[in-house]
């Protein structure tokens, strides 16, 4: 096996069509801190992890892959340790929430910003 010439994630950069919104949206709905803003992108960060980095880009852009089965899936997953509030506060602001259920491993949120990006969430049961 050679040897890691990396270390970790940085940040994780997301399209979107307004730089305003998106850091309300992110620190009044999931509780990011707001690092730093400009008219064309801004960063938050939540206690733990990568930077979340927002660049402003068409509505049409937006981050996603799906399943061979054409399900929508993110790019990558937080982590939480109260699931069911995550989903209080995502209905309360009429987000999407595409999937919700015990996986057996853990609780799996998958749901989207109000941009488009497909996102999600799980809390592994211990």
């Amino acid at each position: 096996m050679s040897e890691a010439i990396l270390e970790k994630v940085d940040h994780v950069q997301l399209p979107v069509n307004d730089i305003d919104q998106a850091v309300k949206w992110y620190t009044k709905t999931l509780g990011f801190e707001p690092l730093n803003q400009m008219p064309h992108c801004a960063w938050v960060k939540l206690n733990e992890g990568s930077v979340l980095m927002f660049h402003l880009a068409p509505a049409s852009s937006i981050v996603r892959w799906l399943t061979k089965d054409a399900f929508p899936m993110p790019a990558f997953m937080f982590l939480t340790k109260n699931i069911n509030l995550l989903k209080e506060r995502l209905e309360a602001v009429n987000a999407t929430i595409r999937f919700f259920q015990d996986e057996g491993f853990g609780w799996v949120i998958k749901f989207t910003d109000p941009f488009g990006n497909e996102l999600g969430a799980y809390q592994p049961n211990h």
